[in-house]
C-alpha cells in the first residue's frame, strides 16, 4: 500500500470540501481554513518521515479539523498502523471508505483491513500471554498418588494451571514406584504456556527360580544312609570278641563296601547339588515394585 496520500495537500489547497463548509466556524475564512490544514500537513509529513507517528497523527487530526477531506482518513490509517495501534487503523480505514466517493482502492484496503484485524487479534493474544507470564504444565499418565516431579533439582507439584517460570530453559525429571526415571529439557518463551508429557518405562528387575534339588537331596540322603550303615557295621567289626574270625572279617568287609558307596553318593549329590543350581531360569519382571 502506499504509504501516504500526498494528493490531499493539492485538493486542501484548491478548495475545502463540502463538509469542511458544514463544519468549519463562521468567523474562519475558507482560505484561513485550507492554509492552516496545508500547514499542519506539512508538520504531518515531516513528523512521518522522521518516524515520529505520534506527532503524525496529531498534525493530520489538526488538519482534519481545518478542512475535512477523506484521504486524510487514509493518512491517519497509515501513520496509526506503523506506530503499531492497529485497532485505530482499522477505524480509520474504514471511514476514509465511509467518506470516499467510489474509491479505486477499495478491493485493496478492504483487504489490508482485514490484515490488520487478525494482526491486531494476535497482538491482543501475546499481551494476554504476556500478562500472564511464562508458565509450565507438567503431565503423565501413571498414578498420580505417588509420582514426584522435580523443575531445575526442586520438587514441585504438577497439578492446578502449571507452574510459574523464567523464559528460557529447564531440567524436568519424572520418578515414580515400579517406573524409570524420565528427564527432559524445555524451553519456554516468554508469555508461553508449554506442556510437558512424560513418558517413562516400566521399571524391570530380574528374579532367578532355580530347579528344585531332587536328586542331590536323594544320592544326599542315601549317601547317609550308606554312611551310617557302614559305621554300623564297623562298630560290630570292633565289638568282635575273636580276631580274624569270618563274624569280624564280614562286618569289615560290609562297612567298608558301604563306606565306599555312601562316600561316592556324596560326591554324587554335591556334582547333581551344581547342575540343577545352573539349570535354574532367570526371569525379567516388568512393573514391579
Amino acid at each position: 500500500m502506499r504509504l501516504l496520500r500526498l494528493a490531499v495537500i493539492a485538493a486542501c489547497l484548491v478548495a475545502p470540501s463540502a463538509a469542511a463548509a458544514q463544519t468549519a466556524p463562521a468567523a474562519q475564512p475558507a482560505g484561513a481554513r485550507v492554509e492552516e490544514a496545508r500547514l499542519r500537513i506539512l508538520d504531518a509529513m515531516n513528523a512521518f518521515r522522521a518516524h515520529d507517528y505520534t506527532a503524525a497523527i496529531h498534525a493530520f487530526e489538526l488538519a482534519y479539523r481545518a478542512a475535512p477531506n477523506p484521504d486524510l482518513w487514509y493518512n491517519l490509517a497509515r501513520a496509526r498502523e506503523l506506530s503499531g495501534d492497529c485497532d485505530g487503523a482499522v477505524g480509520d480505514f474504514q471511514r476514509y471508505l465511509r467518506d470516499k466517493v467510489d474509491p479505486p482502492d477499495r478491493a485493496e484496503v478492504e483487504r489490508h483491513i482485514r490484515e490488520l484485524q487478525t494482526l491486531s487479534e494476535h497482538q491482543a493474544a501475546a499481551r494476554r500471554r504476556q500478562a500472564e507470564g511464562s508458565r509450565l504444565r507438567l503431565h503423565v499418565e501413571a498414578d498420580a498418588r505417588a509420582q514426584r516431579w522435580f523443575l531445575d533439582g526442586r520438587e514441585v507439584s504438577a497439578g492446578g494451571e502449571g507452574l510459574s517460570v523464567t523464559p528460557g530453559e529447564h531440567s524436568v525429571r519424572y520418578t515414580a514406584p515400579a517406573m524409570q526415571d524420565w528427564s527432559a529439557r524445555v524451553r519456554v518463551r516468554e508469555g508461553e504456556t508449554a506442556t510437558v508429557f512424560a513418558a517413562p518405562s516400566p521399571a524391570t528387575r530380574y528374579i532367578t527360580r532355580p530347579t528344585p534339588h531332587v536328586t542331590s537331596i536323594a544320592l544326599g540322603g542315601l549317601g547317609a544312609v550308606s554312611l551310617g550303615v557302614a559305621g554300623y557295621f564297623a562298630l560290630r567289626a570292633a565289638s568282635a570278641d575273636c580276631n580274624g574270625c569270618d563274624e569280624r572279617v564280614t562286618a569289615s568287609s560290609r562297612s567298608d563296601i558301604l563306606l565306599g558307596v555312601g562316600a561316592g553318593l556324596a560326591v554324587g549329590a554335591v556334582v547333581a547339588y551344581f547342575i540343577e543350581r545352573a539349570r535354574g531360569r532367570t526371569e525379567r519382571v516388568a512393573g514391579s515394585p
